[in-house]
């Protein structure tokens, strides 16, 4: 069955307020390991930031956020956007970012369902606002300490968009397919004949993809075939030395 991508962002964005809006500031000031330069308060700026960018057409037009993970470029230009996302809101109470973003949900829903456009041509929009604020939340329940929401739908749509944002990229640099075994399933990156097999939870397969296990994580999970050649590829945002235990 098809999910829902409106329904799957409206539940994450819901449980994201459960979670932080009466927080103490000592815990929304927690550094969050997944995000290191961020806290738990800049994060939630964060995915403020982007609904009211779409709802406000700010999302500049040349920016390609597919493209964006293989090209420094483009990188650059989302970090500095996201950057700004935060800085705009830091002085702000908690329950006012929050009640920002409820405020473009309306707005932002239509755009996930197609009963409103995009501002910008961005491919695969939709699919890139769910999978950005369910690694967020999860990036927030690990800063705090209080897992929940793994098996969400949401989680689902961020692996799936990662797997095939990582398929991307192996094609871009000529590598090989490489397969991943999780819950029962196999899913598989890339063309032709898979090099490499990894076994793994699903949530660590997402994680991983998602560039919030390190290395040495990576390498450390259940192999077969030497993944040396693509495991550089395989966060999203580039590869990062410091471990992420959740």
């Amino acid at each position: 069955m098809a999910i829902d991508l409106a329904e799957a962002y409206e539940q994450t964005q819901a449980n994201v307020g459960a979670l932080v809006r009466d927080l103490p500031s000592d815990e929304l000031s927690i550094v969050v390991p997944a995000s290191p330069d961020w806290t738990v308060r800049d994060v939630v700026a964060h995915v403020t930031g982007i609904a009211a960018d779409l709802g406000q057409g700010r999302i500049p037009l040349e920016l390609d956020l597919v493209r964006s993970l293989a090209d420094e470029t483009l990188a650059a230009q989302r970090e500095s956007m996201t950057a700004r996302q935060v800085e705009e809101r830091r002085s702000r109470a908690i329950g006012e970012v929050f009640d920002e973003w409820s405020g473009y949900l309306p707005t932002l829903l239509a755009m996930i369902r197609g009963d409103r456009p995009f501002p910008a041509p961005v491919p695969f929009a939709d699919v890139i606002i769910v999978s950005d604020l369910a690694v967020h939340a999860q990036d927030i329940r690990g800063a705090l300490r209080r897992p929940g929401d793994r098996e969400s739908a949401a989680v689902s749509v961020a692996l799936l968009s990662y797997l095939t944002a990582f398929g991307f990229k192996l094609r871009e640099a000529g590598l090989p397919a490489v397969r991943f075994v999780y819950d029962g399933k196999e899913r598989v990156a890339g063309d032709g004949e898979p090099a490499a097999t990894v076994t793994a939870p699903r949530y660590e397969v997402f994680r991983m993809l998602a560039g919030r296990r390190s290395r040495a994580q990576i390498l450390a999970m259940d192999w077969q075939g030497a993944p040396s050649a693509f495991v550089a590829l395989i966060p999203a945002y580039g590869e990062r030395l410091d471990d992420v235990v959740e």
